[in-house]
């Protein structure tokens, strides 16, 4: 069997679009449907079994909350904290952890504010772990897209081209909010990231934007197809509605 992966979970942000809300409660404590996002990503974790070989949290705002939550759970779940996460966008969250993790890894990456079924997060972790890919991620190929949406293109051989939020031409889908490297991938993205470091440029930097440099210079991203409805990004009070209405249905 190929190495599991070290899953990385990227916790640290505030949630500062759900008003009081988010000032309280960190996104991944949002509790949807009676079960929070960190029940069902830590469950779909767990259903990947020995494709796992670790898992950590990044923690930053309500990190006390976080701490609290894990001590009650059975899952044992490393935290890394992260001070200066009002200051530095999630692609310094990423590198901590990165520092702290084998430096071929492999390494599955989990936005917090993603919810999830837990079966759609095993399947990407077994698949992932399982495959030829040295990078994947998670691309929901049928949603529409809007300004907000972080956009994924692909290239002629169907790998990624590009990512973000702007002057991505002819996207095909936006990226879900779950990565997986390992080898020269993770080795070309954490140099880029390391390059990130005390430039004040690269302060409100996504960690995609590490993905968008390496794709650019050779770096093959495959590209996995998220099944369309089944995952909502929630970053304000439209989204927790919407996140609601899915596992309501």
């Amino acid at each position: 069997m190929t190495a599991p992966a070290h899953v990385v979970v990227l916790a640290a942000g505030r949630g500062s679009r759900l008003g009081a809300l988010g000032g309280a409660t960190p996104k991944w404590l949002l509790s949807v449907g009676g079960r929070t996002l960190a029940d069902r990503q830590l469950d779909g974790i767990a259903l990947a079994g020995d494709r796992v070989a670790s898992t950590s949290v990044v923690v930053g705002h309500a990190a006390d909350a976080i701490e609290a939550e894990l001590s009650g759970r059975a899952d044992d779940v490393r935290v890394i904290a992260n001070p200066e996460f009002a200051e530095l966008n999630n692609w310094w969250s990423l590198l901590r952890a990165l520092r702290e993790l084998p430096e071929d890894g492999p390494v599955a990456i989990l936005n917090a504010d993603l919810l999830v079924a837990p079966e759609q997060v095993s399947a990407f972790l077994e698949q992932a772990v399982a495959g030829e890919a040295d990078g994947m991620l998670a691309v929901d190929l049928e949603k529409v897209l809007t300004d907000e949406s972080m956009k994924v293109s692909v290239g002629p051989r169907g790998t990624l081209d590009a990512i973000g939020k702007v002057d991505i031409h002819d996207p095909v889908g936006e990226y879900v909010g779950m990565l997986f490297i390992r080898g020269g991938a993770l080795r070309a993205v954490r140099e880029v990231l390391e390059g990130f470091v005390g430039r004040e440029d690269s302060f409100n930097e996504w960690y995609e934007g590490a993905v968008r440099v390496t794709a650019a210079a050779g770096t093959a991203w495959q590209v996995w197809a998220m099944p369309a409805g089944g995952w909502v990004e929630i970053d304000d009070d439209d989204d927790l509605e919407a996140a609601e209405t899915l596992v309501g249905a």
